[in-house]
Parts: C-alpha cells; sequence; structure tokens
C-alpha cells in the first residue's frame, strides 16, 4: 500500500516536472515570435533574415530530435533533461545582452536544441507515464499553450510600460534556472540496463507504415503553428496597421484560445474518436487561417485568431495519443516522430519570410 502511494507521488512530480518543461518551452517558442518585431528593427534585418532567426531556433530543434534518443541512453534521461534546462538558461541570457548578430543566431540555436531535446523527451516521459491516455496527454500539453499565452502577454505589458523587450527575455532566463534547480530532483525513470551481452537496439518501428503518416502530420501541423505564431504580431502590425501592444495581445489571444481548447479536449476528448477529431482539428485550421489572410476589421481579426487557436488547440496531443504505441517504444522513435515536426518548424518560418520579402506579408502567410 505504501509503496503504491509513494508511486503515485512520484508520477505527480514528475508529471509536475514535464509540465514545467513544457511552460518553459511553450515561453521560449513564442517569445522569440513575440520578439522577431524587435529583433528585425533593432538589427535591421528583411523579412527573409527575420525568418532566418526562427528557423535557426527550429534547425536546433530538428537536429536533436535525432540526437536526444541516443543522448539519453548514453548519459541517462535525467542528465540530459537537465542540458536541456541549462541550453534554455544560457540561450535567452545571451539574447537578453542583445550581442552581433551571429551570436544571437548561436543563441537561438542552442535555445532549439533545449527545445527539441525536451519535447521529446517529456512527450516520452509523459506517454509512458500516462500509459498513452489522450486527456492526460492533452492536459500536460495545456502547460505548453500557457507559457506560449505568457510570452507574447509579458512583451505587450513590456511595450506599454516602455520597457526594453530585454526584460521579458529575462524573465524566461530566471524561469530556466528554477527549472534546473527542479530538473536535479526529479523523480525520471532511467531505462533499464541489461546484463550481459548487449542487444542491439530494434528498429522494427521502421517497418510500420503508421508512423510516416503520424511524421506528415506533425510536419504539417508544427510547421503551421511555428508559422503563424512567428509571423502573427508581423502581419497585424505591418499588414494590418494595429498598435504593436495590441498585436501582441493577439498573439495572447490566440493561445488563450488554445489553452481552452486543450482544457476541454482533456476533459472530453476519450469519448470521440481521435481520427475525426483530427479532422475536424484539420478543417477548423484551413477555414480560420484562410479568414486571418482575408478579415481587415479588427473585429473579423479576432473571431481568427480565436477559431484559428482552437482549432489548432489539441491537434499535436491527439497525433502524439494516436502514435502512443510507438512513442512508448523507445526514445529513437520517439526522436524520429517528432523529427518531422521539427523540420516544418524549420521551414515554414523561412518559405514565409522569403515570400513575404519579395511578395509582402500576406504572401507569406
Amino acid at each position: 500500500m505504501e509503496q503504491a502511494i509513494d508511486q503515485a507521488r512520484e508520477k505527480k512530480r514528475l508529471l509536475a516536472g514535464c509540465m514545467y518543461f513544457f511552460l518553459v518551452n511553450g515561453a521560449l517558442v513564442l517569445m522569440t515570435s513575440s520578439l522577431l518585431v524587435f529583433l528585425m528593427q533593432d538589427y535591421h534585418l528583411s523579412y527573409d533574415q527575420g525568418g532566418l532567426l526562427l528557423t535557426t531556433q527550429a534547425v536546433g530543434s530538428i537536429t536533436t530530435s535525432f540526437l536526444s534518443g541516443p543522448l539519453s541512453i548514453w548519459i541517462g534521461r535525467k542528465r540530459t533533461l537537465l542540458l536541456a534546462a541549462f541550453g534554455f538558461c544560457i540561450s535567452f541570457l545571451l539574447i537578453t545582452l542583445m550581442p552581433p548578430l551571429p551570436i544571437l543566431l548561436l543563441a537561438l540555436f542552442l535555445s532549439g536544441l533545449a527545445w527539441g531535446i525536451s519535447n521529446n523527451l517529456v512527450n516520452f516521459l509523459v506517454v509512458r507515464a500516462t500509459d498513452g491516455n489522450s486527456s492526460q496527454i492533452s492536459r500536460v500539453h495545456t502547460v505548453f499553450s500557457i507559457g506560449g499565452f505568457l510570452a507574447p502577454l509579458l512583451v505587450a505589458l513590456a511595450v506599454r510600460l516602455d520597457l526594453s523587450w530585454r526584460w521579458p527575455a529575462a524573465v524566461i532566463a530566471v524561469l530556466s534556472l528554477g527549472l534546473i534547480v527542479y530538473t536535479r530532483f526529479m523523480p525520471v525513470p532511467e531505462s533499464k540496463k541489461r546484463t550481459g551481452d548487449k542487444k542491439p537496439v530494434s528498429l522494427t518501428f521502421l517497418k510500420k507504415w503508421r508512423l510516416y503518416l503520424f511524421m506528415t502530420m506533425l510536419f504539417l501541423y508544427v510547421g503551421i503553428e511555428v508559422g503563424f505564431s512567428g509571423w502573427l504580431v508581423t502581419y497585424l502590425t505591418t499588414w494590418r496597421n494595429l498598435e504593436a501592444s495590441l498585436a501582441q495581445t493577439l498573439l495572447s489571444t490566440l493561445w488563450i484560445a488554445m489553452i481552452v481548447g486543450r482544457i476541454i479536449t482533456s476533459i472530453f476528448g476519450q469519448y470521440y474518436r481521435k481520427d475525426r477529431f483530427l479532422l475536424l482539428e484539420a478543417i477548423g485550421i484551413s477555414a480560420s487561417a484562410l479568414l486571418l489572410i482575408l478579415a481587415i476589421q479588427p473585429g473579423w481579426l479576432v473571431v481568427a485568431v480565436v477559431l484559428l487557436g482552437l482549432s489548432m488547440s489539441a491537434f499535436y496531443g491527439m497525433v502524439v495519443a494516436n502514435a502512443s504505441w510507438l512513442v512508448a517504444e523507445s526514445t529513437i522513435a520517439s526522436g524520429l516522430l517528432m523529427s518531422l515536426g521539427g523540420l516544418g518548424a524549420s521551414l515554414m518560418p523561412l518559405i514565409a519570410g522569403i515570400y513575404a520579402d519579395s511578395s509582402g506579408i500576406a504572401a507569406g502567410l
């Protein structure tokens, strides 16, 4: 009985740590997007160069999609998570110092490395701890949305108070410092070491066609999420002539809608077929994205942003829940699955920036 209670407590501490990682992860990704318009101004960058900033971060993420699995086997899962926490802290500390452009790109790449490591390993740990329960997975992913909501809100507050954009970036560095401390005492289950002759790592999951279906879904979804999140503030300020603080607030509204959607999914998602839920969200994403591009009046822009957030809210979590049997198989399978999401995040902002530079930001979106 006492052993069961201890296991339940450890599970809660583990999930709390995973939520902390997703909070910082969401804040980090959206902080970069929120600061993009200010970084472009201060560094005198064009649209395609601005897209390169987002892509550099995403390239770091996709790099670790292939490395996080073997890394967690070589040095252990807890040490791998600690590396991610240090990466968060150091990268945003560098960004706060407003270094020369090459160092800024290096800091963004480092933040992407931390993003990829934590994303892959935390998803793996959550699936293992919850036995692939879609409601519990969605609940953990809701915290990512909370981080995404807080980041642009901090930037909007800094704009209102006439503070430097460096202050919100410093907040992420401080949050990451706390993450380092928590991870040190986090009950992370390590992989069981085999005695005797070592057996080669099984790659049988590569023969399962559904792996490539889920990889394609994540490629498209993460590319859309990072693309719209990354360019939304720039689009609203330069194309729709909204004030910077209002544009930041709309970006936070996008993530409020995602929080609401993920909470609803965590409560009711288990009662609906996951494949139909994904199809419904895909239709919603397409329709609301089109409305966002065509809308002129601020009211319709708000409607489009809210619908886009609701439509995107549970897509990632539902794909992970559908692929739970693959994610739980090994960290290598998990990393490979997430790698296509990282590739989408790498390509979409850059492609959007290239189109925006030649034909305007609306064409980029």
